[in-house]
């Protein structure tokens, strides 16, 4: 039985040790300089050395450098580094969701969603409002879970009041449909105007349909176009095409000939 126990251990240490120096030796290849020292503290578990080096091979330092695979082992390793010595800076927060992003969409690592629902948890359960949308999106779709659709708006809930707008957005949507929860349009009206004053795109354009078919505001063509062509100008599509339909119907509207009065 020892044998056995000791058997897995080293080959438990070797597969550790092969992976971890299969992978830090890149950055003293790809960097010189200062880069190359930082790259030297991060191999030995500095947290703000390594949020460089996964930021730089993310792309975020320089966008023409993108190395997914790097990118992925640096932000686990700074992820699990955070979690053990209990770092409460939020840009581990971001860190640990940025984990979950790579699992999420197969960046750098295999495609895995129940490792991806693990770092999101993690990050969500320190305050990062995006990890709690994340989440709440997750519970909605079952991946990597058992679909929970009230998991999910508890997430969604908890998202709103951390002040993400994509959450705003989606709740008022749910109360707007009155499915999972009851119908409160007067909510839904607040919530997106909440995340209108905050310049959120989508907010702009939901607000947008609700002055168009009035409904629990004043029913405004005018108001309607103009907070879908602000959401246009933010480069969403779907608000581009609604307020091109409005201009084709006013000028189809302009041009038909009026009918004379009766005389």
């Amino acid at each position: 039985m020892k044998q056995s126990l000791f058997l897995l251990f080293f080959i438990h240490t070797l597969f550790f040790s092969h992976h971890l120096y299969a992978a830090t030796p890149q950055c003293k290849k790809d960097f010189t300089g200062e880069m190359k020292s930082i790259c030297t503290k991060a191999i030995k578990d500095d947290p703000e050395a390594q949020l460089q080096i996964s930021r730089y091979y993310a792309g975020q330092i320089d966008p023409n450098v993108v190395n997914y695979p790097q990118a992925f082992y640096w932000h686990r390793r700074l992820a699990r580094l955070a979690v053990h010595l209990k770092l409460e800076d939020p840009v581990y927060s971001e860190t640990m969701y940025n984990t979950g992003v790579f699992y999420a969409d197969g960046l750098g690592v295999k495609q895995d969603h129940k490792k991806a629902l693990y770092w999101f948890k993690k990050s969500a359960e320190r305050g990062d409002d995006i990890a709690m949308f994340r989440l709440a999106l997750i519970y909605s779709d079952g991946l990597g879970v058992t679909a929970n659709l009230q998991e999910s708006l508890d997430w969604l809930k908890r998202a709103v009041v951390a002040g993400n707008l994509d959450a705003k957005v989606l709740l008022a949507q749910v109360y707007s449909e009155g499915k999972l929860l009851p119908q409160n349009n007067m909510l839904a009206v607040k919530l997106l105007r909440e995340a209108v004053e905050q310049n959120s795109a989508s907010a702009h354009f939901a607000l947008g349909n609700f002055y168009l078919h009035g409904i629990e505001v004043e029913k405004s063509r005018l108001m309607a176009k103009t907070l879908f062509g602000k959401a246009c100008r933010a480069n969403l599509l779907e608000a581009c095409r609604a307020y091109f339909d409005l201009d084709t119907q006013e000028e189809a509207s302009a041009l038909t000939p009026q009918e004379p009065p009766f005389e």
